[in-house]
């Protein structure tokens, strides 16, 4: 090998790693998600009856469209893990299919307008808070204020879902911004 190709082969991988950064996810993903929680945490406040219909549609649709823009970032970087895509993968449909199992406590009775809320809520503040064990720290944060966020639907007669829901909206934007900025650099 000559000099050139060494070095050129070294710049490549050098690059590679500068690209990689840390573990976190593309800006689109928590931008998808600060609409997505905004939205449907808001409807428990002010438009209950739509708020079924709207995670039955919003929370799969936002998950796959997670899954691809997770890809397509993946590929852009020339970071293809199978592997990590895997444990994502199993780990988001996991708690998916917990969720599902939760609604059915609602439709057969067990359990009641927002209590059925308050038991999913406390299913994915656990999935986001294992995120952030395992994928992406700001997940902790994210699962953190979703717990406080039940207690605030324990103790706080109005708009206790629409205040979680802007403040982790509020916290997924400035990540995203964070995370575009770093992308830049």
């Amino acid at each position: 090998m000559t000099n050139n190709k060494i070095e050129s082969d070294i710049g490549y991988v050098k690059d590679l790693v500068t690209k990689s950064g840390s573990s976190t996810s593309p800006a689109s993903i928590y931008i998808l998600w600060a609409a997505i929680l905004i939205v449907g945490f808001s409807l428990i406040d002010f438009a209950p009856r739509w708020v079924g219909l709207f995670w039955m549609i919003a929370g799969p649709a936002g998950g796959m469209l997670s899954g691809f823009l997770g890809y397509k970032a993946g590929a852009n970087k020339g970071q293809m893990n199978r592997e990590i895509g895997i444990k994502h993968a199993l780990h988001w449909s996991g708690m998916m299919v917990i969720v599902f199992l939760a609604i059915l406590l609602g439709l057969k009775g067990l359990v009641h307008g927002v209590v059925n809320s308050q038991v999913i809520l406390l299913v994915v503040a656990l999935g986001w808070w294992t995120a952030g064990v395992h994928f992406d720290r700001i997940f902790l944060w994210l699962g953190g204020i979703m717990v406080l966020g039940f207690l605030g639907t324990l103790f706080m007669d109005k708009y206790a879902w629409t205040t979680m829901g802007a403040l982790l909206g509020i916290v997924l934007i400035v990540t995203a911004i964070r995370q575009g900025k770093k992308n830049v650099r």
